[in-house]
């Protein structure tokens, strides 16, 4: 038989069984054992008897006596004179004051739980046939009180392991993507720097197989020029990415309202050509944040939205906490993006700008950087009515 695993909880169950039973059945006496799988012999686990006898903790083999003959057929038995049944001659018992007993087993579906004895009714009569229906009902009604227990702890094990199994997925899954990741950026770098590469290849062949003219030869070398300034700008790019991806180690906390200042003093050029219009909207008293990055989160925002605004226009720029989140916004008057490119303005090395003047990984970097808040960047925009990028930070953020 399968052994049951006995939880206190399991002998509260047992145990308040047999006391209400004992108390409907009118009885002096009511006992539990429990089945030992590992001796083969049940235990007395709880006696209820109104003569004060102390038998807990007492064995009986299988087969022995009526519990363990019980327990041994798996059947109850209701035993109305004890003094002509060889079972009692066999046990060690002797201190029944009535000659009627009931003993019934508690069994789950493939396990032997254990026995309830009743005896000593307190009329003196014997026990009836509907008491032993009672008895073997309550009976019932325990093991399947127990057999919930179990399947509820059952349930609640592989709960947890799906849990578990769960959060592996997903951090399998964080690798994977970060791998996939990493496979499209290495394509993207090398089809980035394979294009200005050809060119200086193909030029400088040409000035070294070719008798060519000065003026011609010179124009060739400004194209290797422009072809190597292209790769610089693109390492150099991915050293800022890479740098920008593995600081962690700052800690310091800083203003929201502070850090955009810092950003919008890297266009001071730009502003003071006056055709560029900023309104600042700004919170007092927002919670202070650990920088990861946002300064160059924000110039990345406001230098897209001046090069959307070339004949001018506003740049509104928002700060405000809502719904456990500090948020910020920045609103231009520009072009305005359409569907098809706002789904690919975070993907690296993607670019509408002119060759030489865009790398296209500014606004990857910037997605990272949130990402590290845990944070969101929501974008709103449509040709010919202006962009908004929003910045929504977890004020909880990690630190």
């Amino acid at each position: 038989m399968t052994k049951v695993d006995f939880s206190e909880l399991h002998k509260d169950i047992l145990n308040d069984t047999l006391a209400k039973l004992k108390s409907l059945l009118r009885a002096e006496s009511a006992s539990l054992f429990l089945f030992d799988p590992e001796h083969q012999e049940l235990v007395l686990d709880s006696f209820f008897d109104e003569h004060k006898v102390q038998f807990k903790g007492l064995r009986q083999r299988m087969g022995e006596g009526i519990a363990g003959s019980v327990a041994n057929e798996c059947k109850a038995v209701l035993v109305k004179d004890i003094k002509t049944d060889p079972r009692f001659q066999q046990g060690r018992f002797r201190h029944y004051h009535t000659d009627s007993f009931i003993c019934v087993p508690i069994l789950t579906e493939d396990s032997l739980i254990g026995v309830i004895n009743i005896s000593d009714k307190a009329s003196g009569e014997i026990f009836t046939d509907e008491d032993f229906d009672l008895a073997c009902l309550f009976a019932q009604l325990a093991s399947r009180m127990v057999e919930n227990q179990i399947a509820l702890a059952k349930l609640r094990e592989e709960n947890e392991l799906l849990k578990k199994e769960k959060a592996e997925i997903k951090e399998e899954r964080g690798f994977l993507e970060k791998f996939a990741s990493m496979g499209k950026l290495a394509g993207g770098i090398v089809h980035e720097i394979n294009n200005p590469l050809d060119a200086v290849m193909r030029y400088t062949n040409m000035i070294i197989e070719k008798d060519l003219d000065p003026a011609v030869a010179r124009e060739y070398l400004n194209e290797i020029k422009v072809g190597l300034t292209r790769i610089l700008k693109i390492t150099r790019s991915l050293l800022e990415f890479s740098q920008q991806l593995n600081d962690n180690n700052n800690k310091e906390t800083a203003d929201v309202n502070e850090m955009v200042e810092e950003a919008l003093s890297l266009f001071r050029h730009t502003l003071f050509l006056g055709h560029m219009k900023v309104e600042k909207h700004f919170a007092d008293n927002l919670p202070k944040i650990v920088d990861k990055g946002l300064c160059r989160v924000f110039s990345n925002f406001v230098k897209n939205a001046f090069d959307a605004m070339p004949d001018g226009g506003t740049l509104s720029i928002t700060t405000y906490c809502e719904n456990g989140y500090l948020s910020i916004s920045f609103r231009d008057t520009g072009c305005g993006i359409s569907e098809e490119i706002r789904e690919k303005i975070f993907s690296p090395f993607f670019t509408t700008k002119p060759i030489g003047q865009g790398v296209g990984l500014g606004l990857p970097i910037c997605f990272e950087v949130i990402q590290r808040y845990q944070g969101k960047i929501d974008v709103n925009s449509a040709p010919g009515l202006g962009t908004e990028f929003k910045v929504r930070l977890p004020i909880t953020n990690p630190l």
